[in-house]
């Protein structure tokens, strides 16, 4: 029962666990992987990466006649958003409460024909900024 209930806490908190910052000042850029999450310097914001609900975005090496899209599913605590926050590309893209706005700069990585992208892989490239009152 103890082995039980430790592989619980250690499989439930290895999505907190992440090599990116843990706080971050407005204005500054910053990458999160899916269930990683970040304070914003001096409000009462943190924005955590959930995951990438769907991605069909064209893959790199192929020709499409359509871009696609992926959507991208993010936390916003501090903010008035209805949890999860669902947007979608394509980037660079914001969502906004009308105190913060949040950019979405990037989504990587990009399919191959050869490859599908596992959802541990991906990284979203970030931006915060207080809206002027």
């Amino acid at each position: 029962m103890r082995v039980l209930a430790l592989l619980t806490v250690i499989v439930g908190t290895t999505g907190c666990f992440g090599t990116g910052p843990s706080e971050v000042s407005p204005g500054e850029e910053f990458e999160l992987a899916p269930n990683q999450s970040v304070r914003i310097a001096g409000t009462e914001l943190t924005v955590g990466f959930r995951r990438v609900a769907g991605d069909s975005r064209c893959p790199i090496d192929a020709a499409c006649l359509v871009e696609g899209n992926a959507g991208i599913e993010l936390n916003l605590f501090g903010a008035s958003a209805n949890n999860p926050v669902l947007i979608s590309t394509p980037l660079p893209t914001s969502w906004s409460d009308g105190t913060y706005e949040v950019l979405l700069l990037d989504l990587q990585p990009r399919a191959t024909t050869s490859r599908r992208i596992k959802p541990e892989e991906y990284r979203l490239r970030l931006q915060v900024n207080p809206i002027p009152r």
